[in-house]
């Protein structure tokens, strides 16, 4: 690494560290975020919720779910069970609610807790839900005295407690709950043998209200309305599940692993800008040497020519043309008769017509004194096709 290179890493280095022993020093920020997860321990996890199943379901086996309502209900068959849906929106696919209606109808018991509950499953039962308005001041739900033999309110400070019912069949729902403006958030819906009980306060379900001893006395009498038998909770329809998040979304969310994943990306990047150029010096260009032989018989050729020497010119092509036949082709004759011109035209695949003509040629320059720059010319011409061909 070079000393300009290291100069800057320092510092840089230096920023880094201290930005982490400052994010380090820093109290942890609390996650409000909804995540009604059996695992959820932040303020509006499920995980206390889930802990105290078997003490509200004694004796009764607790199934956990992860999967959707389609592949929990169609190869098993359930009878006199629960299903418990916890969740800030619930509004499953048409095939899930299809399942889940039969499920129902076959005498099962179906609790659905969020702040709205919409979809098919909505247009099923006739509902609608209104208000999802988070809220500091502290306000109050209610259970119904007739079913539940109390008129005591709970009160609860931080969060959606107003969500209600703005719509529902009065000819088929039971009424089991109210808030503080009279506005029901808790009904049953008698469906074939089975019953749908639906709740749009799924904060009370969360760990930061049930540490609230009131709160906690609201949540076991709202899930007293199950029987005591079999119960499934789900785990898939969830905010905070595993299956709705992105594959960084675990390191994202611990703070942790995220400081990790960031400084690493940054300096993933740094090595690329100042690493990423080629570290060596540039290839100088090396012209190809000159052809002088070349040079020097273009040079010896233009001093035959420009003095009309055309026969000493033909004479050393003919030589050449004589030492390419004797090299290449074997050919050492001295007197070429059709027999050895036959035999150079099997060799060569050149015609044996055109042959006769090289030779004439060269017999009439070999035999004259002084030869014309026409005569030349031609013998060049026809020895260079020569060479074309067989090459």
């Amino acid at each position: 690494m070079k000393r300009k290179e290291i100069k800057f890493f320092i510092p840089l280095a230096l920023i880094i560290i201290i930005l982490i022993i400052i994010r380090l020093s820093e109290p942890e920020e609390i996650d409000w975020s909804y995540n009604f997860t059996k695992s959820g321990t932040t303020p509006y996890g499920g995980y206390i919720i889930h802990d105290i199943l078997p003490d509200l379901f004694p004796d009764s086996e607790i199934i956990n779910r992860e999967v959707p309502i389609y592949n929990v209900l169609k190869n098993q068959y359930f009878y006199k069970t629960n299903y418990i849906f916890i969740n800030s929106y619930f509004a499953p696919d048409e095939l899930d609610i299809q399942y889940l209606m039969f499920y129902v109808s076959e005498g099962n018991n179906v609790f659905i807790s969020a702040f709205n509950i919409g979809g098919k499953l909505a247009d099923s039962l006739n509902i609608n839900t209104y208000g999802n308005i988070f809220s500091d001041d502290t306000l109050s739900v209610s259970l119904a005295d007739s079913v539940f033999l109390s008129d005591k309110e709970y009160s609860h400070r931080k969060g959606n407690f107003s969500s209600y019912f703005s719509k529902f069949d009065t000819s088929n729902t039971q009424v089991l709950g109210k808030n503080q403006d009279g506005n029901v958030n808790f009904i049953r819906i008698k469906h074939g043998d089975g019953n749908f009980f639906l709740n749009t306060v799924p904060l009370a379900f969360s760990n930061y209200h049930l540490l609230n001893e009131d709160n906690s006395d609201y949540v076991f009498r709202t899930l007293s309305c199950l029987p005591v038998q079999g119960t499934i909770w789900d785990d898939y329809y969830k905010a905070g599940n595993r299956f709705s998040s992105t594959p960084l979304r675990f390191i994202v969310s611990q703070d942790a692993l995220s400081w990790a994943y960031y400084v690493g990306l940054v300096s993933v990047i740094l090595f690329i800008i100042f690493y990423g150029r080629r570290k060596q010096r540039i290839i100088p260009v090396i012209p190809p040497l000159n052809n002088s032989t070349l040079e020097f018989v273009r040079t010896v050729g233009n001093v035959y020519y420009q003095q009309k020497g055309h026969k000493n010119i033909a004479e050393k092509k003919i030589t050449y043309f004589m030492d390419y036949l004797r090299n290449r082709y074997f050919i050492k004759a001295v007197t070429f008769d059709n027999e050895i011109l036959k035999k150079i035209s099997e060799k060569t695949s050149y015609p044996i017509k055109k042959l006769n003509n090289i030779f004439s040629l060269i017999e009439q320059i070999k035999s004259s004194k002084i030869i014309t720059e026409a005569e030349l010319v031609k013998i060049n011409s026809q020895i260079e096709k020569f060479y074309e061909r067989t090459r």
